[in-house]
C-alpha cells in the first residue's frame, strides 16, 4: 500500500507496514490537531485522567520534521507520548488528561510556547507544577533565561539529541532509567 495520510491519531501505512515492519517514526504518538478534534476524544480521555501505568509525556511541537524525530526518540513501550500541533490543543488536552510531562515547542500557532508555559503556571489547576521541557531552537536560545525564570523546567536544544532528552526525562520519571529510552 503507497503512503497516504489518514486522520489524526492514525500514522503512516506503508508496503513495509503491510508486511509487519514497525515504523518506530509513526507508531508511538497520538496526534491531536484542532480543538473540535480534541473535543471528539474528550469521552475516552476523560476516563483516563486518573493513575497510570505508563509515563504519559505531552508533546507540543508545530514544526512536522521535530515531530517526527521526537516520534524516533521516543519509540518504545515504557512512554506513551501524545502529539498537539498547536498551543490551545496543548492547553485543552491538559485538562482531558493527567501528564508527567510536558515537551514544549516555542513556535507554535494559536498560543505560542511561552504563552502555554505562563497559562500553565498561572493556572490554578492539578496541572500547574508539571514538569515542562522547553524545546529550544536558535531562535530562542537567547529567552532561555527568561523562560527558565516564567516557569521552564528545563529545556534541550534543537537540533534534538536521544541522549540529552533521555536524560532530562529520566530526571522527572526515574522509572526509565534502565528502560532503552
Amino acid at each position: 500500500m503507497r503512503s497516504k495520510h489518514a486522520r489524526p491519531g492514525d500514522w503512516l501505512q506503508s508496503d513495509a507496514d503491510d508486511a509487519g515492519a514497525f515504523d518506530a517514526a509513526a507508531a508511538p504518538f497520538e496526534s491531536y490537531g484542532p480543538i473540535g478534534e480534541l473535543r471528539a476524544h474528550a469521552h475516552s480521555a476523560a476516563a483516563s485522567r486518573g493513575p497510570h501505568d505508563t509515563p504519559r509525556i505531552l508533546a507540543a511541537e508545530s514544526d512536522p520534521y521535530h515531530r517526527r524525530v521526537l516520534r524516533v526518540l521516543l519509540a518504545g513501550p515504557s512512554l506513551s507520548v501524545i502529539e498537539v500541533e498547536d498551543g490551545q490543543s496543548a492547553i485543552d488536552l491538559l485538562s482531558l488528561r493527567s501528564f508527567d510531562v510536558i515537551l514544549l515547542g516555542m513556535d507554535l500557532p494559536i498560543m505560542s510556547g511561552p504563552d502555554v508555559l505562563r497559562w500553565v503556571r498561572r493556572s490554578h489547576t492539578p496541572w500547574s507544577d508539571i514538569p515542562i521541557i522547553g524545546l529550544i531552537d536558535d531562535a530562542h536560545r537567547d529567552q532561555a533565561g527568561r523562560l527558565m525564570s516564567a516557569g521552564m523546567t528545563c529545556w534541550t536544544p534543537k537540533p534534538l539529541s536521544r541522549s540529552d532528552l533521555a536524560e532530562k526525562l529520566i530526571n522527572f520519571l526515574p522509572g526509565l532509567a534502565g528502560s532503552g529510552l
